[in-house]
């Protein structure tokens, strides 16, 4: 019987991460579900405490997929799990994505959105391949924890793919995705940026509608399959990495 932090998918309970959750326990259409202790997502792990550290190991991490550029990793390097624990920088984005006044200036955009940036995401298939083949080697009894700087944009799109493999619907990826903002308020530093009327403020937020749009363009794409084929995957890679979320 799962104990009671086992079931809660929208926040476990870390003391210097704030976004950090399963996807075990989301239903599936065959009529199964993923299965719990093998996907964490999570926002960065750079000022994780000892309890924290003890708590992941405890859970089973065992490969952690840094999704953040080289230089947040520089900036805020995540705090070592142990010896045992493989971290792998695997950017999804080739650039800061907190820098939005130069991100507006370096793609000519008024105001990066949402689709934009997720579609730019997507269109990464060396890194979104080299995240699925690094779980497909992986051993089927350890948990992979994935992140970026806050959990939302790279990290949503990553765990909305791994879901949808695993046999979720729509509606569950989108409900994995919309908690981010409400667990990111407790952040001291994410609440007063809120809160000071930035324009760049709503790119924070974690609309349904993101997500459902990075969801109809893989669907466009083919499918799940399709879209992980177009990455460079083989079926037998794609296969060993539905295996790891469904246990």
């Amino acid at each position: 019987m799962a104990r009671p932090w086992e079931q809660c998918w929208n926040r476990l309970p870390l003391e210097a991460a704030y976004n950090v959750r399963e996807l075990g326990g989301y239903p599936t259409t065959d009529g199964g579900s993923v299965a719990y202790h093998r996907f964490l997502r999570s926002d960065a792990l750079s000022s994780l405490t000892e309890a924290d550290v003890e708590f992941l190991r405890g859970y089973g991490v065992r490969l952690v997929l840094d999704l953040r550029d080289p230089d947040e990793v520089v900036a805020q390097p995540d705090v070592p799990l142990g010896d045992d624990v493989r971290i792998q920088n695997v950017p999804l984005l080739a650039f800061d994505i907190s820098r939005k006044e130069e991100l507006a200036k370096r793609f000519a955009v008024e105001q990066p959105t949402y689709e934009f940036f997720y579609g730019m995401i997507l269109d990464n298939h060396e890194g979104i391949g080299r995240c699925m083949r690094l779980v497909a080697e992986a051993p089927q009894d350890v948990c992979v924890l994935f992140h970026c700087a806050v959990g939302k944009d790279r990290t949503g799109v990553l765990a909305m793919l791994l879901m949808a493999l695993a046999g979720c619907d729509k509606w569950d990826c989108v409900a994995n995705y919309v908690p981010t903002r409400v667990n990111l308020m407790r952040h001291e530093w994410f609440a007063a940026y809120w809160d000071d009327g930035d324009p760049a403020a709503p790119l924070n937020d974690s609309p349904a509608h993101a997500m459902e749009h990075a969801w109809d363009m893989v669907q466009e794409a083919g499918g799940i399959v399709a879209y992980l084929r177009s990455c460079g995957l083989s079926y037998e890679e794609i296969e060993a990495v539905r295996a790891h979320l469904r246990g």
